[in-house]
């Protein structure tokens, strides 16, 4: 799972086995780019990992440095998450005992923070 995502075209993303539950010690890694001016916007459309054990962790790449902007765990509910770069990176973690049904997200370039 992961892997290396371009905008255009844009996309949907899942945990592995969505809408079924995800194995445990699990590490997925995307990482996601626009054209220079814009930015990333990723959209949660449906989210239930294992509270404080699995996340879903969101980092803004700026040029020069990675900066973690958000954590998610447990059940989060539909949001939009906005890069201040070109780009950004997402991992997602399990560990080895509970599991739970993932995720879903969709990325597309946006020129404003949302």
């Amino acid at each position: 799972c992961g892997g290396i995502l371009t905008v255009p075209p844009g996309g949907t993303v899942t945990s592995p086995n969505y809408p079924y539950d995800y194995g445990n010690d699990v590490t997925c890694e995307w990482s996601i780019t626009v054209a220079e001016g814009s930015m990333v916007l990723l959209t949660v459309d449906s989210f239930q990992l294992e509270d404080a054990f699995d996340f879903l962790t969101i980092y803004d790449r700026g040029s020069d440095r990675i900066t973690e902007s958000q954590s998610l765990t447990g059940q989060v509910p539909p949001t939009h998450i906005t890069s201040a770069s070109t780009r950004m990176f997402v991992r997602f973690t399990s560990d080895p005992t509970v599991t739970a049904r993932g995720f879903q997200f969709s990325y597309t370039a946006t020129d404003r923070v949302i």
